[in-house]
Order: C-alpha cells, then sequence, then structure tokens
C-alpha cells in the first residue's frame, strides 16, 4: 500500500469521526425535540443592537460546530434562565450572578470564563476577576466606613455585583450590618441616605459635588473613569475577587458538544475574532478561559449567603 493511499484512508477515517460526532449531536438533540444549538446571550445594551450584532457570533459558531445555530436575546436574565431552565437555550452568555442563578435553578454549569482588561490597584491586567473600592474625597474627614454611619453613599445599582452585592457583603463582614434569617443586608440600617445613581460615573459625580460622603467604584469600568476616581478620591475599603462575565452550558448537552462548544468560544480570543466579542458583550473582553461554577463563583457565592440578597 503506496503512502498517498495510506493518507487517502486516514483523511477518510477522520471525516468520518468528525461525521459520527456531528450525527450524534443531532441524535441526541434531536431526540429531546430540538434540532439546532441555541446560544441566548444576556442583554447588557439594547436587545436590538445585539441581535444585528449576533449574526457574525451565529455564523462563527455553525462554522466551527458544523450545525445550524440560532441566537436567542432576551429582553432580561430572567428570561436567559427560563431558557435554560426549559432547554429553550443550550448555551447562554451571561453575568456571574444571573449566572449563579442559573446554576442552582436551570440544571446548568459553567463551562468558560471571560478573560478581561481590568485594573486592579494601580495595575492594568488581564484576569477572570476584579475588585471594587468605597471611595471617599481626599480632603475627607472618614476613614473608614465605620466612621460613615449616618451618612450618605451611592450605589451604581442594586443589581451590580462589583457595586452593590461586594461592597454590602463587606459590610457585613466588618459587623456594620446585621443579617437576620431569612432577611435581606440593607445598607439603609447603618448610613442615612442610599442613593442608586445609575452607574460608576454618576456616583462619581455625586461625590465630586459632596451629595454623598462615600461611593463605590469598580475595576471593570472604562480605565479613564476609574484612574479619574481614584487618583482624585483616597480608598477606604475593597471587596472582592468579583468575578467576570461567563458562558453557561445546560448539563445535560453532549460531552463532545460542550467540548467542540468551548473550543469555539476560546478561538473568539484571538486576534481576528477578538472584536466580535467586543462588540457584541464587551469592549474589555480579551477572550476566554475554561472554568467550572464551583471555581469561578465561589466568592460571589460566599457574598450572596452573608447578605442574603437575591438578582432583581
Amino acid at each position: 500500500m503506496t503512502k498517498t493511499m495510506n493518507k487517502r484512508i486516514a483523511l477518510s477515517l477522520i471525516a468520518a469521526v468528525i461525521f459520527a460526532a456531528v450525527f450524534a449531536t443531532f441524535f441526541i438533540l434531536q431526540s429531546q425535540g430540538e434540532e439546532k444549538l441555541i446560544v441566548a446571550v444576556q442583554p447588557t445594551q439594547n436587545p436590538i443592537d445585539i441581535r444585528s450584532r449576533a449574526e457574525e457570533l451565529r455564523v462563527f459558531l455553525e462554522k466551527r460546530l458544523g450545525m445550524p445555530v440560532e441566537i436567542y436575546v432576551p429582553t432580561n436574565y430572567a428570561a436567559v434562565i427560563e431558557a435554560l431552565r426549559f432547554r429553550n437555550a443550550h448555551v447562554a452568555l451571561m453575568g456571574s450572578w444571573p449566572a449563579y442563578i442559573a446554576t442552582r435553578t436551570a440544571d446548568s454549569e459553567v463551562i468558560l470564563a471571560e478573560v478581561r482588561t481590568v485594573a486592579i490597584d494601580d495595575k492594568i491586567v488581564e484576569s477572570t476577576y476584579y475588585f471594587s473600592y468605597w471611595i471617599v474625597l481626599p480632603d475627607s474627614p472618614y476613614k473608614s466606613l465605620q466612621d460613615l454611619r449616618n451618612k450618605k453613599a451611592c450605589f451604581p445599582s442594586p443589581l451590580s455585583s462589583s457595586g452593590y452585592l461586594a461592597p454590602v457583603a463587606r459590610m457585613v463582614e466588618l459587623g456594620l450590618l446585621e443579617v437576620k434569617e431569612d432577611q435581606q443586608a440593607d445598607p439603609k440600617d447603618f448610613f442615612s441616605e442610599v442613593i442608586f445613581g445609575g452607574g460608576y460615573g454618576q456616583c462619581w459625580a455625586a461625590l465630586k459635588a459632596g451629595q454623598v460622603d462615600v461611593a463605590v467604584i469598580a475595576g471593570d469600568v472604562a480605565y479613564d473613569l476609574y484612574k479619574e476616581a481614584i487618583s482624585g478620591s483616597r480608598v477606604i475599603e475593597k471587596q472582592g475577587p468579583l468575578p467576570s462575565h461567563v458562558v453557561v452550558a445546560v448539563n445535560d448537552l453532549p460531552e463532545d458538544l460542550k467540548t467542540r462548544i468551548k473550543a469555539a468560544f476560546l478561538e473568539l480570543g484571538q486576534e481576528d475574532y477578538r472584536d466580535l466579542m467586543k462588540k457584541l458583550v464587551s469592549a474589555i473582553f480579551v477572550g476566554f478561559k475554561e472554568s467550572s461554577s464551583e471555581e469561578h463563583l465561589a466568592s460571589l457565592k460566599k457574598f450572596i449567603e452573608l447578605t442574603g440578597l437575591s438578582f432583581g
């Protein structure tokens, strides 16, 4: 038998294996009443804008997976979780807090963590985690959170893990808030006034204007904002690590398909494809890293248990 014939036979065997894997995936999905892979994207911006940008991701995944792919962009995080729960979606791009809910209520698991360009203290790093900081003005008389009882505080949003969940958990750790059974920690029990600014920039503006005594800034905001806030303030407390966004998959997805999904998303970290995810998910996107629910969401789980807070 010639080398050419051996090569042809080897290539034929490889092709047969690939075909068998794809066929097996189709068979399993069809046996569950599904004929395509559905990827849900938690909206972080206008859902209409995301849908128009998601077409590029759909084409990319179809070529890598060798099967039809649909991108589903609901109007809120709850619809993503419900889609996973009822198997109307098999994979989802999600924030860490909603992902934690999905792992507990939708029989799903974290398979990849997003690597992003973030600021940690005075350094710019590429990481799957980051921190947030309590800040006061440089000439503020307050040296610690303990000094701020009955003062005014600004949080960006009650749905922010770095801007609300983790800072409130730090207050519980320091003994500034008491959480009774079946109740949620409430910073209004410590501060005289709690403002939700709608974003980190708004809270920084409120602090500069003297409208509040303390605010929160996070290392995953735009670097110009982070640099301005950190250089123009004094950090009195720090909390974290906070997990980045994730890729979640339903637990009963075939393992060979999960492996190929991971490989496809990991490829999105290559320079040729990185802009696709920057437009779709995050401007600070660098790539993905293999992870698990236990590894990536451990700190978030602790913050939730400390505070009793729920998302939404």
